[in-house]
């Protein structure tokens, strides 16, 4: 492919199914059918073909994209703090695309300001009043939406995938990031830009969590992170 139509970096096809589902702390299984399809045989005994629910940046090498690990992300929070089921989420997934009149709704800065009220409304999910007479969204929903970090058009240029196997959002820190623009989108520790690989691989060769620290010029607790990320990995 020529320069000239290379696609944007966010779009580019750079992770397996498995890859992703590793960053994302997601079954393999659900990556695979949620990026590129899935054939089943029904109850029925009839087979039957699950259509993905976004489009990978690569469907005949299976490859995914920056964009496409954000619109993973965003699905799975809203399954994991909404139940909602995977029929709904296809019918509300046309309907948002319909109302905000884009392709890809989970990148839109729309998303964040009405889409997400629109999905989960029209998935049949009652949400609470708040004050101002608007649907509110549970505070650790919100915390995972804003692991994806945006640019000043709402464009998603970061994501802070989790660390830790501890369900609860809160306990997550933002130590570890990928970042289309750094080490080719590989996770990396965010406040020294060293992949997380890197560091697993000097503490498997006896380098300590100090000294990798001190060679850093970060904090001890954020090579932690980079570890634990790493094991969560290789579990």
């Amino acid at each position: 492919m020529s320069r000239n139509t290379r696609p944007p970096i966010y779009d580019e096809p750079a992770y397996r199914a498995v890859e992703a589902a590793h960053m994302l702390a997601l079954p393999p299984g659900t990556v695979k059918a949620w990026s590129f399809g899935q054939d089943y045989v029904h109850r029925d005994g009839k087979h039957k073909r699950f259509r993905a629910l976004i489009e990978p940046a690569d469907d005949t090498a299976r490859l995914l994209s920056f964009n496409n690990l954000c619109e993973l992300h965003m699905l799975a929070a809203i399954r994991r703090h909404y139940r909602v089921s995977m029929p709904s989420v296809r019918e509300s997934m046309k309907f948002v695309r319909r109302q905000l009149q884009t392709d890809r709704p989970l990148l839109s800065s729309a998303f964040l300001t009405n889409g997400v009220h629109l999905f989960i409304e029209h998935s049949g999910v009652v949400l609470n009043a708040s004050r101002e007479g608007q649907a509110s969204l549970s505070q650790d929903f919100e915390r995972d939406l804003s692991r994806v970090q945006r640019d000043a058009r709402g464009v998603p240029v970061r994501l802070f995938p989790v660390t830790r196997d501890a369900p609860a959002v809160a306990e997550q820190p933002l130590a570890v990031v990928v970042d289309p623009r750094i080490a080719f989108g590989r996770p990396v520790l965010a406040s020294a830009g060293v992949t997380t690989a890197v560091i697993h691989d000097r503490f498997l060769a006896g380098d300590s969590p100090s000294e990798m620290a001190g060679d850093y010029r970060v904090d001890e607790p954020e090579i932690w992170e980079a570890l634990r990320f790493e094991h969560r990995l290789a579990a």
